[in-house]
């Protein structure tokens, strides 16, 4: 006779168990005998997946009342809470999760993740967790986020935003207060204006590990009080693409300004997507500013019609983190324009520890193989700082 050994195993293990799979389908569990019936009640997490009841052509209040009916029939902390909605706004009541959201609150929530189907009709919701005490991580999907005028979360340490607009065009975040933060990943995240990516930034003292993708602003001529701009003094990697940063590194005011503050004093890592709204000035501006900089990865944006790559001017200076620190500089998708070539020599003429110039070509290039030759030679010939630098060129 077969030994049921999964039930042998302690509460403790099965809650983890448990915890991996939707809460629908953790509940059908309790049909398998009496010691799994109240198991499922007593998984301090809570999986809602509304793809289910869609896929079966179910009442969408099903899965509504389900998550009240499992909110209420907890007595045990809600650690985690996640949701991942596929359905319409027709369906889905925003008044539903801002209940579900403050009940987990009430509950000890520690880990907050939503996801939405973003569509021109999505509901805004006037966030309710901006004051949580507990919250450790919080990952947002497809959400329109109504004004934030304060947000105090003390200990957060993750914060992803993936398809998320702001809409209030003024004083988003006025007070951010993140001390705890160490993780920010913002894709595809749409604010009104410069100022309030500014506001955040200068909201997370401790932040270790940045990345900016795509993000918008629906007014990129606004006012920008520059001196909320603080120096990012734990950051060691950064990976920047596709963000309007010119505005920053191209201002008189901002560059005075940044005459008596180095913005990331410690910052290692850093990937940058060039391109469209990132210029060799703001190249510049990131290494002169990473003193620690060890690792640079410049990938070109593939070049079409529309845009026209700025010529590289190389200044009378080479950056501290050129002389001391860099080791390892990539550039990908190397198309064989002229600025792209001079920032390759600059690299290598001015890096005195410098290991690896890496350059690699489009996939799909245009480049003839003689042309490819060419350039190869003429890096090849370029004389470098570095003695132990070897160049690939791929």
């Amino acid at each position: 006779m077969a030994v049921d050994r999964i039930s042998m195993l302690p509460d403790e293990v099965l809650y983890h168990i448990l915890s991996f799979l939707p809460t629908q389908m953790a509940a059908k569990t309790s049909i398998l005998s009496k010691r799994w019936k109240p198991l499922w009640l007593l998984v301090p997490t809570l999986f809602c997946d509304d793809r289910s009841y869609l896929r079966n052509y179910k009442p969408y209040h099903y899965f509504t009342k389900f998550i009240y009916a499992t909110i209420l029939a907890r007595d045990v902390p809600i650690t985690t809470f996640r949701l991942q909605c596929e359905a319409s706004n027709t369906d889905f009541s925003v008044s539903d999760l801002q209940i579900w959201v403050n009940a987990a609150i009430q509950r000890g929530l520690e880990n907050l993740y939503i996801r939405l189907p973003h569509n021109e009709n999505q509901l805004s919701w006037n966030s309710c967790i901006l004051g949580c005490k507990t919250l450790v991580v919080l990952k947002l999907a497809g959400l329109d986020l109504d004004v934030i005028s304060f947000a105090h979360l003390p200990s957060l340490k993750t914060l992803h935003l993936f398809d998320v607009t702001f809409l209030e065009p003024l004083y988003l975040v006025s007070f951010a207060d993140l001390p705890s933060l160490k993780t920010l990943d913002l894709r595809d995240v749409d604010f009104p204006e410069p100022q309030c990516l500014v506001d955040l930034l200068a909201g997370c003292p401790n932040l270790e590990y940045m990345r900016l993708r795509d993000i918008f602003y629906d007014d990129v001529d606004a006012i920008v009080h520059y001196k909320n701009f603080k120096s990012l003094s734990k950051l060691v990697r950064a990976d920047i693409h596709s963000v309007l940063f010119d505005i920053f590194v191209e201002s008189p005011k901002f560059d005075k300004y940044l005459d008596d503050i180095l913005l990331f004093p410690n910052l290692t890592h850093v990937e940058l997507m060039f391109g469209l709204w990132m210029s060799w000035d703001f190249v510049l501006a990131m290494l002169k500013h990473s003193p620690m900089l060890q690792y640079v990865v410049l990938s070109m944006q593939i070049q079409n019609g529309f845009y026209q790559y700025p010529v590289w001017i190389s200044p009378c200076f080479a950056p501290e983190c050129l002389s001391s620190q860099l080791r390892k500089c990539s550039i990908i998708n190397y198309a064989g324009r002229e600025s792209e070539l001079h920032f390759a020599k600059y690299i290598m003429q001015n890096s005195k520890v410098l290991r690896t110039m890496t350059v690699c070509t489009l996939r799909y290039s245009e480049l003839k193989v003689e042309d490819k030759l060419e350039l190869l030679k003429e890096l090849s010939l370029c004389p470098r700082s570095s003695s132990i630098c070897e160049l690939s060129f791929t």
